[in-house]
């Protein structure tokens, strides 16, 4: 028995377009079209202009020629079984004419029969044949699908960035911590209330800030997914056949038309506002404590009730909470540079804040350092971090070729020595005077074209970042993402003669 689906493609080719049968006696126009002679002349005598009732182009009925290969394969299928002949599928037809569709509203969105076409509700609006409409809208869908895949990209971008000034973020608000520490350490007896609500609200804004970037993520991620299942949709439209590509193709190419990144801010605005207000009342408090301390204590009030009365329900809720915990706050303490780990050839300040390159000994360099390393000058931070979280800024000062690295070391067992296998034990920038590079040992990981004179380093031992900013502007620069099995330390080496680091606070 013949394939039923190549028996009823064979039936489509046969069958006549006026008359939904099988052509007697088939014509072909000059357009190209197939009709039962009967049935054309029944067009001829209706009107006086005869058209193609397919593609509308005019029909001369004296061109009108006799197609014999289709008459004989008509005969042909009329003569076979009828059980060979059903089709395998009920083709989808005018549920009101009962006629097969040949046409396509491009304004009402719907399938036409013929004797749809002739009515008066269709009469202004465009018309356009299934099969060349189904192909228009494969062109508009590819389209489309370049144009998600472009904003797919630009929100990856996008949210790389929203992260980024997430991290720098919290850094500022480690380092705010650091700032006022080092300041309320000379008066804490006296202003140990006001310390205490200081510290409650970085803690609190700290807190903000991880509950950010999880926001952050959930809702890009969220775009991220209704654009690929957009782009899904469309995919599939394009594997589909016309009938179905052509369901409802109006709303979904609306809807991906429509789709639009709705960018969130990484860092809110209150947030912002709120960590704007803490850095300016702690420089108000390092001025007043310079001239009179009796201030801090009418300011302090006033400062406490912006800041609370700020808060909504939930924000109010969350700050009680942690005031409950206020005994287990964590503590920072400031960085100083650790003269036990120096390069012999490096000088350093009274308050072992600032160290100096000036003349260059060769000789005296007993630090075991890989290659790239070699020319560096290299000293550690101290204390070390092996939980919670830590922050400084170092300031590069000297000849404008200076080049330096800054960044954070493990523990290692042998010594200071930096080996060249893995696994990783140094996440730094190496900054000349051309630009920077993030460096995993002695691996450089890609080149950025700016150079920067203060640069930021923020730790997260336990979620293993490494966010390091230009602490001038603010800005991310770059992040590192690990995880730590021992305590690491700030690092910092100069290469430059006549350059120096300052790190703060």
């Amino acid at each position: 028995m013949a394939s039923l689906k190549w028996v009823s493609r064979l039936l489509e080719d046969v069958t006549c377009p006026i008359c939904m049968k099988i052509l007697r006696d088939p014509v072909i126009t000059d357009c190209g079209h197939n009709f039962c002679l009967q049935c054309i002349n029944q067009k001829t005598t209706a009107t006086e202009n005869l058209q193609c009732p397919l593609c509308k182009l005019p029909v001369d009925k004296n061109m009108l020629r006799p197609n014999k290969q289709l008459a004989s394969l008509a005969e042909k299928i009329q003569a076979m079984d009828p059980a060979e002949v059903q089709s395998e599928e009920e083709e989808p037809r005018c549920p009101e004419h009962k006629e097969k569709f040949h046409y396509f509203c491009e304004e009402d969105g719907e399938f036409l029969c013929l004797v749809c076409l002739d009515s008066k509700d269709h009469k202004t609006h465009e018309l356009t044949m299934i099969d060349n409409a189904a192909q228009n809208y494969k062109v508009q869908i590819e389209t489309q699908l370049q144009d998600l895949g472009q904003k797919d990209k630009e929100i990856i971008k996008e949210k790389k960035e929203g992260e980024g000034a997430i991290q720098v973020f919290r850094a500022q608000v480690h380092l705010e911590r650091l700032k006022i520490l080092e300041e309320f350490t000379h008066v804490h007896q006296r202003l140990e209330e006001e310390e205490r609500f200081h510290l409650s609200r970085l803690s609190w804004l700290e807190q903000q800030g991880v509950k950010q970037i999880e926001e952050y993520v959930a809702d890009t991620d969220g775009q991220l997914t209704t654009l690929r299942d957009l782009t899904r949709s469309l995919k599939n439209r394009l594997q589909a056949p016309p009938m179905e590509l052509l369901e409802g193709i109006k709303d979904t190419l609306g809807r991906s038309r429509e789709f639009e990144f709705s960018n969130p801010i990484p860092v809110p605005m209150n947030l912002e506002e709120k960590i704007s207000e803490a850095k300016a009342r702690h420089e108000s408090i390092i001025e007043s404590l310079k001239k009179l301390t009796d201030n801090l204590t009418t300011e302090g009030k006033e400062d406490k009730s912006t800041f609370l009365n700020s808060l909504d329900k939930k924000d109010m809720e969350n700050w009680l909470l942690l005031q409950k915990n206020n005994s287990d706050l964590p503590t920072s303490v400031s960085t100083t540079l650790d003269l036990a780990s120096a390069d012999p050839n490096l000088t350093f300040s009274q308050d072992l804040k600032k160290a100096s390159l000036y003349v260059i000994d060769g000789t005296l360099n007993r630090q075991a350092k890989p290659p790239q390393f070699e020319k560096f000058h290299c000293v550690r931070g101290s204390p070390g971090l092996s939980s919670g979280h830590g922050v400084w800024e170092v300031e590069i000062q000297g000849p404008s070729n200076q080049d330096a690295i800054v960044g954070v070391v493990t523990e290692l067992s042998q010594g200071f020595q930096i080996p060249n296998s893995e696994p990783s034990c140094l996440w730094a920038l190496q900054i000349s005077s051309s630009g920077c590079q993030p460096i995993t040992n002695c691996s450089i990981r890609e080149n950025l074209p700016f150079s920067y004179r203060k640069v930021g380093i923020y730790v997260d031992y336990e979620r293993g970042d490494i966010v390091f900013y230009d602490a001038i502007t603010k800005k991310h620069i770059y992040t590192f993402q690990t995880s730590f099995d021992r305590q690491v330390f700030p690092y910092f080496g100069l290469k430059t003669a006549c350059s120096s680091i300052i790190v703060s606070p």
